[in-house]
């Protein structure tokens, strides 16, 4: 009788070498190791970026808090700077960098003509603290471009400008390049009066305005308009012309021969107020022996290609009699610049014009 065979069965590893392989112990602990530095700097970054936030939110906060001032007149508490905007990451004194005549020298496909407004004048037609004062202070345009500062108006409380009535207007020295109108284009007001030599300077006018391009009459070119700002201890009105599909316009005036004593004005054909753009009562008077630059309150304008840009020249003869005029106009173009000379008294000049397209991007 034959015997069964006898099988042996495996040696079974014992419990330690099954749960405590040195190999896969290592990776389950470098694993969780990982996982834990990963949660710590997934925790970490959740409390900066929250820290960031409230961080923004607090300077964005401050800055508004700072321009909601309480109207003594009004007697409301109204935004007195432009506040529509992240002043976490926007600096609400910044200047714009954008220059004029961005493509005087060049073409770029695609670019088209933009809708603008022109600030013809500001005045302070009421005043409660009466005239004449002396006015000092800022009036900053901000546009579709890039909201950025362009001062239309800058004076320091040692160099006021004497109002001594209501019919007088702001001497304006900006924008620096046409202003381009999207949507709105604000006007920031903040203006003081200098009471004496030692005092402190009283505030007159503080305030914002708008100019909403989205409700422009399309059937017009071009709309003269106004508006008032009531605040503080006056009413300020600013008059402005908006228009459609328009160019810059960049001028320079020389002085080529002789001494001119007077007034230059520019404007477009057909728009009141023209602009006075040197005064040599205020500005002082210019001569010369060789060419000499005339140094302009504002030199850009805008309008449309088929309008004509004018500039005025006035002078009174030495003898104090008839005023002798003259004046030197220009037809729109996409781009380039022309020029013309003229005399008026004993001055020759010589105007030079560059003309560029306007683009509503930085």
């Amino acid at each position: 009788m034959a015997m069964a065979s006898v099988v042996e069965e495996p040696e079974i590893e014992s419990w330690v070498d099954v749960f405590f392989d040195e190999a896969a112990m290592l990776f389950l602990a470098q694993k969780a190791e990982a996982s834990k530095e990963k949660k710590a700097r997934q925790e970490e970054e959740k409390a900066r970026k929250a820290a960031e936030c409230r961080r923004r939110a607090l300077a964005h906060r401050q800055v508004l808090d700072s321009i909601l001032e309480h109207d003594p007149k009004t007697k409301r508490r109204v935004y007195t700077r432009y506040p529509f905007t992240d002043f976490s990451v926007f600096d609400i004194d910044a200047k714009s960098p954008i220059p004029p005549m961005r493509y005087t020298k060049r073409c770029i496909d695609g670019l088209g003509l933009e809708d603008t407004a022109n600030i013809l004048s500001v005045k302070i037609v009421s005043s409660d603290k009466g005239f004449p004062i002396n006015v000092y202070g800022t009036i900053i345009a901000r546009d579709s471009i890039d909201h950025k500062c362009m001062y239309l108006f800058n004076r320091h409380r040692d160099n006021c400008q004497p109002i001594r009535c209501r019919e007088e207007n702001l001497i304006l020295t900006g924008p620096g390049r046409g202003l381009v109108l999207l949507d709105f284009i604000y006007l920031e007001i903040d203006l003081k009066i200098k009471v004496g030599e030692k005092l402190l300077g009283e505030q007159i006018s503080k305030g914002l305005l708008m100019i909403d391009g989205r409700v422009l009459p399309r059937d017009e070119k071009v709309n003269v308009g106004h508006q008032t700002l009531e605040s503080w201890f006056s009413i300020v009105e600013v008059r402005y012309a908006t228009i459609l599909n328009a160019v810059e316009a960049t001028f320079e005036i020389e002085l080529l021969e002789g001494r001119f004593c007077g007034k230059i004005m520019a404007g477009i054909k057909g728009i009141e107020p023209r602009i006075v753009i040197y005064n040599s009562g205020q500005d002082g008077v210019v001569s010369c022996e060789d060419r000499t630059v005339i140094k302009l309150r504002r030199r850009v304008m805008t309008l449309r290609l088929n309008g004509i840009l004018k500039f005025g020249f006035e002078v009174r003869s030495d003898g104090g009699g008839a005023t002798r005029k003259q004046k030197v106009e220009f037809t729109p173009q996409h781009r380039g610049e022309e020029k013309k000379e003229t005399c008026c008294g004993t001055a020759k000049l010589q105007v030079k014009v560059f003309w560029s397209m306007l683009d509503f991007r930085p």
